[in-house]
């Protein structure tokens, strides 16, 4: 090599320190103070070589530790002992805290003089990082039920969640069979399942296992093939968890569901008898019922001379109650005829047609009390339009039957969207309804008034059985003397409730 071309040992040396890129080699003089720079000092920690040349060991130091003497005492035990290394927390130039491996040592001239310090550092904050998450994840998959076995089926590996989950530790169970070990049944035959692990890498699926003290246990798990190297065998990792609470849970649902539903079907089939009953024998009282009440209008007619007055007081409590009896018979029919028919319906009813339909039958009673109804806008809902005729007429007749006396009926049907459903509302000026009866009153045969007002005791009753098949739910709000107001949801499309329209 020709001499002029040839590099000296500084100059081989500055040329390697400048071309080790992961590391950052600086040099001290005896005072601790920074002597040389290197381009890795200005990509770790951000500074210059006119900011860095002539600082002390403390510029890399926390703040909290530039007061300790710890960089002199690292100097001091490379100047004595030749080399000093420590893993420690630095901070660079923005202040922002890094791990880095450093390596002191001390540098003598030919005289064993001490003529400064080598030092050597580098990065290590994204390695601990990494090792910090792999010892965390390690930790968190030993604690878990996995194991690794090779294609055969011996365990190779037993992490403690294992030992936990079967009883057998680890030097037990490695180098055994697993599914002699656990005697596995398998939902398929093993080799299938072999087959389509093989296929897509993984197979799912839940087995029953028995433990080191012999009770047997369900368990889901997952296996895994691991990659390999063309000529190894493959190996499997599987993770087992414990599905045995689980599926003892389900199994009791199953079975209380059954018992439900094998109730609910024998409940709708004792209301079912009870309604036909009901009907049938609604309807057998409908005839004798008829002639009687017609026996009495001609005694009445016919003979009214031939009574006296205690006579004629006579027929005349016996036609009112047969009237009783008639209008019971006719809410009894009612109520059980909501038990036969669908209520829901898929297709929207208009609530005014069926209000209208309501007021032109109760025609005759409306215009003898001189009642008024109002009623916005109403909107459509999905019920039988028949059974809501059916809820507006039997309210509308309360608010009429129970009214105060010299006053004349006042009632307002209006609606508002509440979510899902449609808030009906059928307000009056009646006598009104002790908050005591507010439940009471929509169970069948309650009636608030006695006998001073005509009634079934049927018709509240039949309105809660229209509306809960509906879908819906009904109550009442009122008070003594001041009216009454019956609340009802049902569901429907959305609509837009105007103004009062008033029925005479």
């Amino acid at each position: 090599m020709d001499p002029k071309h040839a590099l000296s040992k500084k100059d081989l040396l500055e040329l390697l320190v400048a071309k080790l890129s992961e590391f950052v080699v600086v040099l001290l003089d005896t005072n601790g103070c920074f002597a040389s720079w290197h381009p890795g000092v200005e990509i770790e920690f951000g500074y210059t070589e006119q900011e860095f040349i002539g600082q002390g060991l403390e510029i890399l130091l926390p703040p909290s530790e530039r007061s300790n003497q710890s960089a002199q005492l690292e100097l001091e035990q490379a100047a004595e002992s030749g080399r000093a290394s420590d893993t420690r927390w630095l901070v660079n130039k923005k202040g922002h805290r890094m791990l880095v491996e450093g390596v002191t040592v001390g540098l003598y001239d030919d005289a064993g003089t001490l003529a400064g310090f080598g030092k050597v550092l580098r990065d290590v904050t994204e390695r601990k990082r990494a090792e910090d998450s792999l010892r965390v994840l390690a930790g968190a998959l030993d604690q878990s039920p996995v194991l690794v076995r090779d294609w055969d089926g011996t365990v190779t590996h037993w992490t403690a969640g294992c030992a936990r989950l079967y009883g057998w530790i680890e030097n037990e169970a490695v180098g055994q069979n697993i599914h002699q070990l656990l005697g596995a049944v398998f939902p398929a035959p093993l080799e299938t399942i072999q087959d389509q692990l093989l296929a897509s890498g993984i197979w799912n699926g839940e087995l029953e296992c028995m433990r080191r003290d012999g009770s047997r246990i369900f368990i889901s798990t997952r296996w895994v093939l691991l990659p390999k190297e063309a000529e190894e065998r493959p190996r499997v990792i599987e993770t087992h968890t414990d599905i045995t609470a689980r599926l003892e849970v389900q199994g009791e649902l199953e079975a209380a569901n059954g018992r439900l539903q094998r109730m609910a079907a024998e409940l709708a089939r004792s209301n079912e008898e009870l309604e036909e009953f009901a009907r049938i024998t609604s309807h057998d009282l409908s005839a004798p019922l008829t002639s009687t009440r017609w026996l009495v209008d001609l005694l009445g007619s016919r003979h009214q001379e031939q009574l006296d007055s205690q006579g004629r007081l006579y027929v005349k409590q016996i036609a009112q109650g047969l009237e009783r009896m008639a209008d019971l018979v006719e809410g009894v029919l009612a109520h059980a005829q909501v038990g036969r028919t669908p209520i829901g319906s898929s297709e929207a009813a208009p609530a005014r047609d069926a209000l209208l339909i309501a007021i032109e039958n109760l025609r005759r009673d409306i215009t003898t009390s001189g009642a008024t109804v109002l009623h916005d806008n109403l909107p459509e809902a999905h019920i039988e339009p028949r059974a809501l005729s059916q809820l507006f007429q039997n309210l509308l007749s309360n608010a009429v039957k129970y009214r105060r006396p010299d006053v004349k009926p006042e009632i307002r049907v209006s609606a508002t969207r509440r979510g899902a459903m449609w808030l009906f509302s059928v307000a009056d000026n009646g006598i009104g309804i002790d908050a005591q009866w507010f439940q009471r009153i929509f169970q069948p045969m309650q009636r608030v008034h006695g006998s001073a007002v005509a009634g079934s005791g049927i018709g509240l009753a039949t309105c809660k059985k229209i509306v809960t098949r509906a879908g819906g739910a009904i109550w009442v709000d009122s008070e003594v003397g001041r009216g009454s107001t019956f609340f009802f949801t049902l569901p429907g499309p959305p609509d837009h409730p105007a103004g009062p329209s008033g029925v005479p």
